[in-house]
């Protein structure tokens, strides 16, 4: 065997021996595909599931809102009849004050507050008139009246 033929065996061996690590990488990165497609498939399966509960989440929301802007426009109505309320109270105060003017300051209410007056002078006369500390229907002498206010003091 002469230099060339050794040089050809070295080259075949080494030619085989690439052959047959590029037939191995081949293999592996055939395995490494498989797993990534097998990986893709599995999140896209995911992938469907989290959209179907984000969608499930926005039609959830959008029905939220929906009850919201009927609950505002309600509010919105019943700020609006509030106001309108409040603008008719104020007429009727008005209306109230001049006539409860008109009753207390005029000859009407002089009268009641003579009668009242009468009545009253009238009660103290007879003894029926109601005194402070009394409770309806029931009669309290002076002494002890006095008595109760003595004890009250020394509280």
């Amino acid at each position: 065997m002469n230099l060339t033929g050794v040089a050809a065996l070295i080259a075949a061996v080494s030619f085989a021996v690439l052959a047959c690590v590029g037939v191995y990488l081949a293999m592996r990165f055939t395995k490494v595909l498989g797993d990534a497609a097998t990986l893709v498939r599995e999140t896209r399966a995911d992938q469907q599931a989290l959209f179907a509960r984000a969608n499930a989440a926005v039609d959830r929301a959008t029905a939220q809102l929906d009850r919201t802007e009927a609950a505002t426009a309600a509010v919105a109505d019943l700020g609006d009849s509030m106001t309108e309320l409040a603008g008719q109270a104020s007429a009727l105060a008005g209306i109230g004050k001049s006539v409860a003017g008109a009753v207390v300051g005029g000859p009407v209410g002089k009268a009641a507050a003579v009668a009242s007056g009468i009545r009253y002078a009238v009660s103290l006369r007879r003894g029926t008139a109601s005194r402070p500390g009394a409770l309806p229907g029931e009669v309290v002498k002076p002494a002890e009246l006095a008595a109760s206010r003595k004890a009250g003091a020394r509280r």
